[in-house]
Protein backbone atom coordinates (compact mmCIF):
# COMPACT_ATOMS: atom_id res chain seq x y z
CA UNK A 1 0.00 0.00 0.00
CA UNK A 2 1.16 3.49 -0.84
CA UNK A 3 1.86 6.06 1.85
CA UNK A 4 -0.07 9.34 1.96
CA UNK A 5 3.11 11.16 0.96
CA UNK A 6 3.54 8.92 -2.08
CA UNK A 7 -0.12 9.34 -3.05
CA UNK A 8 0.12 13.12 -2.76
CA UNK A 9 3.26 13.20 -4.91
CA UNK A 10 0.95 13.14 -7.94
CA UNK A 11 -1.77 15.73 -8.63
CA UNK A 12 -5.45 14.79 -8.61
CA UNK A 13 -5.65 15.12 -12.40
CA UNK A 14 -3.05 12.37 -12.78
CA UNK A 15 -5.04 10.04 -10.52
CA UNK A 16 -8.29 10.78 -12.37
CA UNK A 17 -6.73 10.09 -15.78
CA UNK A 18 -4.94 6.98 -14.52
CA UNK A 19 -8.15 5.61 -12.99
CA UNK A 20 -10.00 6.24 -16.27
CA UNK A 21 -7.27 4.57 -18.31
CA UNK A 22 -7.23 1.53 -16.02
CA UNK A 23 -11.02 1.22 -16.15
CA UNK A 24 -10.82 1.28 -19.95
CA UNK A 25 -8.09 -1.36 -19.86
CA UNK A 26 -10.01 -3.74 -17.60
CA UNK A 27 -13.13 -3.35 -19.76
CA UNK A 28 -11.07 -4.01 -22.89
CA UNK A 29 -9.48 -7.13 -21.35
CA UNK A 30 -12.89 -8.41 -20.27
CA UNK A 31 -14.42 -7.81 -23.68
CA UNK A 32 -11.38 -9.05 -25.61
CA UNK A 33 -12.41 -11.43 -28.35
CA UNK A 34 -15.97 -10.06 -28.41
CA UNK A 35 -15.17 -7.35 -30.93
CA UNK A 36 -16.36 -4.68 -28.53
CA UNK A 37 -14.74 -2.13 -26.24
CA UNK A 38 -16.02 -0.06 -23.34
CA UNK A 39 -17.59 2.51 -25.67
CA UNK A 40 -19.48 -0.18 -27.55
CA UNK A 41 -20.68 -1.60 -24.25
CA UNK A 42 -21.87 1.86 -23.15
CA UNK A 43 -23.96 2.20 -26.29
CA UNK A 44 -25.42 -1.31 -25.87
CA UNK A 45 -26.19 -0.70 -22.19
CA UNK A 46 -27.78 2.67 -22.92
CA UNK A 47 -30.07 1.17 -25.54
CA UNK A 48 -30.85 -1.85 -23.34
CA UNK A 49 -32.29 0.59 -20.79
CA UNK A 50 -34.52 2.24 -23.37
CA UNK A 51 -34.70 3.12 -27.06
CA UNK A 52 -33.10 6.52 -27.60
CA UNK A 53 -32.67 9.14 -30.28
CA UNK A 54 -29.12 9.37 -31.62
CA UNK A 55 -28.82 12.96 -30.40
CA UNK A 56 -29.79 11.90 -26.86
CA UNK A 57 -27.33 9.02 -26.93
CA UNK A 58 -24.56 11.33 -28.09
CA UNK A 59 -25.43 13.79 -25.33
CA UNK A 60 -25.50 11.11 -22.63
CA UNK A 61 -22.06 9.81 -23.68
CA UNK A 62 -20.50 13.22 -24.35
CA UNK A 63 -18.24 13.08 -21.31
CA UNK A 64 -16.61 9.94 -22.76
CA UNK A 65 -16.39 10.63 -26.48
CA UNK A 66 -17.02 13.28 -29.11
CA UNK A 67 -20.14 12.91 -31.29
CA UNK A 68 -18.23 11.41 -34.23
CA UNK A 69 -16.87 8.61 -32.03
CA UNK A 70 -20.33 7.72 -30.70
CA UNK A 71 -21.72 7.81 -34.25
CA UNK A 72 -18.93 5.45 -35.37
CA UNK A 73 -19.84 2.98 -32.61
CA UNK A 74 -23.52 3.20 -33.56
CA UNK A 75 -22.64 2.63 -37.22
CA UNK A 76 -20.51 -0.39 -36.30
CA UNK A 77 -23.20 -1.94 -34.09
CA UNK A 78 -25.82 -1.23 -36.75
CA UNK A 79 -23.70 -2.96 -39.42
CA UNK A 80 -23.45 -6.01 -37.12
CA UNK A 81 -27.23 -6.07 -36.80
CA UNK A 82 -27.13 -5.34 -33.05
CA UNK A 83 -28.87 -1.96 -33.35
CA UNK A 84 -31.76 -0.85 -35.49
CA UNK A 85 -33.69 2.37 -35.87
CA UNK A 86 -37.41 2.87 -36.04
CA UNK A 87 -39.55 5.96 -35.53
CA UNK A 88 -36.35 7.96 -35.00
CA UNK A 89 -35.26 5.80 -32.06
CA UNK A 90 -32.23 3.55 -31.84
CA UNK A 91 -32.95 0.21 -30.19
CA UNK A 92 -31.37 -3.17 -29.73
CA UNK A 93 -32.38 -5.79 -32.25
CA UNK A 94 -33.05 -9.34 -31.04
CA UNK A 95 -29.42 -10.12 -31.94
CA UNK A 96 -28.29 -7.08 -29.95
CA UNK A 97 -30.41 -8.15 -26.98
CA UNK A 98 -28.72 -11.57 -27.03
CA UNK A 99 -25.28 -9.99 -27.29
CA UNK A 100 -26.11 -7.68 -24.39
CA UNK A 101 -27.25 -10.64 -22.29
CA UNK A 102 -24.15 -12.65 -23.22
CA UNK A 103 -21.77 -9.79 -22.38
CA UNK A 104 -23.46 -8.72 -19.14
CA UNK A 105 -21.67 -11.33 -16.98
CA UNK A 106 -18.31 -10.05 -18.24
CA UNK A 107 -19.25 -6.52 -17.21
CA UNK A 108 -20.52 -7.81 -13.87
CA UNK A 109 -17.03 -9.22 -13.30
CA UNK A 110 -15.52 -5.77 -13.96
CA UNK A 111 -17.97 -4.23 -11.51
CA UNK A 112 -16.95 -6.89 -9.02
CA UNK A 113 -13.32 -5.83 -9.39
CA UNK A 114 -14.29 -2.22 -8.69
CA UNK A 115 -16.38 -3.29 -5.69
CA UNK A 116 -13.45 -5.32 -4.34
CA UNK A 117 -11.19 -2.27 -4.63
CA UNK A 118 -13.77 0.14 -3.23
CA UNK A 119 -16.35 -1.25 -0.82
CA UNK A 120 -19.76 0.40 -1.17
CA UNK A 121 -19.29 3.00 1.57
CA UNK A 122 -15.93 4.10 0.18
CA UNK A 123 -17.29 4.06 -3.38
CA UNK A 124 -20.13 6.34 -2.31
CA UNK A 125 -17.66 8.65 -0.54
CA UNK A 126 -15.48 8.80 -3.66
CA UNK A 127 -18.44 9.56 -5.91
CA UNK A 128 -19.65 12.30 -3.56
CA UNK A 129 -16.18 13.85 -3.44
CA UNK A 130 -15.88 13.76 -7.22
CA UNK A 131 -19.35 15.29 -7.52
CA UNK A 132 -18.28 18.13 -5.21
CA UNK A 133 -15.15 18.67 -7.27
CA UNK A 134 -17.15 18.78 -10.51
CA UNK A 135 -19.68 21.24 -9.07
CA UNK A 136 -16.94 23.46 -7.62
CA UNK A 137 -15.06 23.60 -10.93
Amino acid sequence: MMTDEQALSRPIGWWLKEAGARLDAVFDRSLQGCGLDRRGWQVLASLARRPTRLSELISSLSSFDPPAAVEAVVDDLTSRGWIGESAGLLRLTPVGERQYADLSPLIDDVRGQVAAALPQEEYLTLVRLLQRLVVAL
